[in-house]
């Protein structure tokens, strides 16, 4: 299934996503042999840049639903060099390029898929069910059911050093858990997840890439150090993402946090801080990297390659203020300069959606029913201009007014209790508003969930405001977002 859409292209979203996703094969990437940064996937509605023929010849990238179609594809990018009558261009490209480019697609279009098919097996087929065991026993044997934990756990238990004493890394893992209480909730005792991240963060204090195969060949030489700061710096980094207070990150609990892949490298960063004694400026660039991420969906899907870039470049910030890491560079472009940044069609499974509910729990999210913080942990999200209420709301032509993406979006959704919420119910806002808020701290509760003075009055109208309410909301969001990305006073500082 996963092959026929990365090569058929079909009009259906992924899921958890709203749009179709189409998928590409940088050459440029296969000429140095980087294959696992030559696949890239964007979404259906950001893919002008390689609709046409001129720009995959332009920027040498091919979509995947090409590579059946190769041949055609590079006899005519071969005519597009030779009418260019640049023939030493024409002659390197045949005799060096071509070949490399040739042997790759050819692995691809080549490649046999094994398929296992198991009959049905009845309860009392004692044959049959010693076969299927049989089966699942090999997958076993041969890594597709271990994690990287299980196989170096396997493999550094295997020897003894001079003294006998072996290493127990599932020995290890119980005592971190039992120890570190953030690291216990949020791996729920497992170690398919943050056990990887451990070795993910030695990996990366060593200067290793990340990635499976160089995990499993960590040399056990001061293993049993690494793991300790691998799991002090974890619950240091769970810390730091849950913290409300300045400079956390307001995740509140598992469920908010946007991305756990971020943990290895939020771990490794004040790891290095603390060995590096480097000062309050690398926390800075810390918080830019950490809202980058989350903003731009950078540590969705594999991310072991973005994890060992994300470090070094950090490392390299850290260092020499000049320098300018890869996702600064794309939050400066995609989110600080560009006007055209929104949030009104962030879908609610979206790391971005849980980000904006970060930056509501660090302004304080008051209750709307009390006058005080109530455990940040007690919130869930709820609508603002309630759901029942907006879907009676009609046109011109009498027919519903809001679809139920923009009555959805993250702008009308905020973090109260699920008892205020039944206060609310289908009531108006200029209704509930009234009856529920306390008036002396109606701008104080509003404003600790981006709903200042204009957008309070919106919610009071008694006539349709919704759509100017959430422009209101969004501005106010975007400025905090903004705040947060934003280096300019630290680079003052550093002039």
């Amino acid at each position: 299934t996963s092959l026929y859409y990365v090569f058929a292209c079909p009009d259906i979203p992924l899921k958890f996503t709203k749009k179709p996703y189409r998928f590409f094969l940088d050459l440029n990437d296969l000429i140095n042999d980087d294959v696992d940064n030559a696949v890239s996937s964007k979404r259906c509605d950001q893919c002008t840049d390689y609709d046409n023929i001129d720009d995959q010849f332009e920027k040498r990238i091919i979509p995947f639903s090409r590579i059946n179609d190769w041949d055609k594809w590079i006899e005519e990018y071969i005519e597009r060099i030779a009418h260019s009558g640049k023939n030493e261009d024409l002659k390197n490209f045949v005799l060096s390029t071509l070949p490399k480019w040739n042997k790759y697609i050819n692995t691809l279009r080549n490649a046999k898929i094994t398929i296992i098919q198991i009959p049905k097996v009845h309860s009392d087929d004692n044959k049959g069910i010693s076969e299927v065991c049989a089966i699942f026993e090999k997958m076993n044997s041969t890594g597709v059911r271990l994690t990287v934990f299980d196989l170096l756990a396997a493999r550094l238990f295997k020897f003894k050093d001079e003294k006998g004493h072996r290493i127990s890394l599932q020995g290890l893992w119980l005592d971190a858990i039992k120890n570190y209480p953030l690291l216990e909730e949020f791996s729920n005792g497992e170690t398919d997840l943050y056990g990887v991240f451990a070795l993910r963060f030695i990996a990366l204090k060593r200067g290793f890439e990340v990635k499976g195969k160089t995990i499993i060949n960590i040399e056990r030489k001061d293993f049993e150090a690494d793991w300790a700061s691998a799991i002090d710096y974890i619950e240091k980094a769970l810390r730091r993402i849950i913290d409300t207070a300045e400079g956390g990150f307001g995740a509140i609990n598992s469920r908010w946090m946007p991305y756990s892949t971020m943990v290895p490298v939020l771990a490794a960063l004040l790891w290095k801080i603390d060995n590096d004694r480097l000062d309050h400026r690398s926390l800075k660039y810390i918080q830019k990297w950490y809202w980058s991420s989350v903003f731009l969906n950078r540590y969705a899907g594999a991310v072991e390659t973005t994890t060992k870039r994300d470090y070094d470049d950090l490392i390299k910030v850290f260092k020499d203020p000049s320098y300018v890491p890869d996702a600064f560079a794309e939050v400066d472009r995609e989110i600080l300069n560009n006007t055209g940044f929104n949030l009104k069609d962030v879908a609610r499974i979206n790391s971005i959606y849980k980000g904006v509910m970060n930056l509501i729990a660090l302004e304080g999210a008051k209750d709307f029913r009390m006058d005080i913080s109530i455990e940040l942990s007690h919130l869930d999200d709820h609508h603002i201009f309630p759901q029942a209420y907006l879907k009676g709301i009609k046109d011109q032509d009498l027919k519903q007014k809001y679809s139920k993406d923009k009555i959805n979006c993250i702008l009308n959704r905020t973090l109260i209790s699920a008892e205020t919420n039944k206060y609310i119910s289908s009531s108006k806002p200029s209704e509930y508003v009234q009856r529920i808020i306390p008036p002396k701290e109606k701008e104080s509760i509003l404003q600790s969930h981006f709903i200042y003075k204009d957008a309070i009055e919106k919610m009071e109208s008694k006539f349709d405001e919704f759509e100017a309410f959430i422009e209101l909301r969004e501005k106010e969001i975007l400025f905090r977002l903004r705040e947060k990305l934003d280096l300019s006073s630290l680079q003052d500082q550093i002039r």
